[in-house]
């Protein structure tokens, strides 16, 4: 078991409100299907970001509090923004986490092809974490020889579009998200009973 925890976004007080709603919310995407993007813009809304060195150096140590771990398995900046990304002061924490042994991998959840070059810059990068059109987008350029020389893992998300537009199986989409060599691990998102089962049932 890997288990990875982000730092640098929070949820705002309304995003509980959300999770109450998501059974009804779900119903009208289904039946309305021009609503999902309003709907995700809704939930992106509720999460600020605070990446100054001092308050992710305490939510690491309430990370590592709460899963009464020593050392944390992975570490994540959470959807960082470029200026984020290449501020020496961030690479500086990073390095530091990895010098002090309270993470055994550090990296960024990034969200377009600039970012991954951007986390690419920061020594202490190990593991990236990327939706998968993103990962598609790096088939056939140079930073994949750069992710491989550097043994960085990567780990796609949002892998399940096709499942949702019908064209494709559960199995078919995680089959195609870690086909590539240089893809770790698929990270696997479900919201029902039968998402679960199906995704369980899957034999690569």
């Amino acid at each position: 078991m890997f288990v990875v925890t982000k730092v640098g976004g929070r949820h705002s007080r309304y995003a509980g409100a959300i999770r109450f709603a998501k059974p009804l919310l779900r119903v009208l995407v289904r039946s309305r299907p021009q609503l999902r993007s309003a709907v995700v813009r809704a939930r992106t809304a509720t999460v600020s970001y605070n990446f100054r060195p001092y308050d992710l150096r305490r939510a690491v140590e309430g990370s590592r509090r709460r899963l009464c771990l020593d050392q944390l398995d992975g570490l994540l900046l959470h959807s960082p923004s470029l200026e984020t990304l290449r501020d020496p002061e961030i690479h500086e924490f990073l390095a530091e986490l990895l010098h002090r042994g309270w993470t055994a991998h550090v990296g960024a959840s990034v969200k377009s092809l600039p970012e991954v070059e951007a986390a690419l810059s920061i020594p202490a990068i190990t593991i990236l974490q990327m939706p998968l059109e993103v990962s598609n987008a790096l088939l056939g350029t140079a930073v994949i020889e750069h992710i491989r020389k550097r043994n960085i893992g990567v780990f796609v998300r949002e892998i399940f579009a096709g499942v949702r537009l019908g064209t494709c199986s559960p199995q078919e989409a995680i089959s195609a998200a870690i086909a590539p060599d240089f893809v770790t691990a698929a990270i696997i998102g479900v919201s029902t009973r039968r998402h679960l089962n199906e995704s369980l049932s899957v034999r690569l």
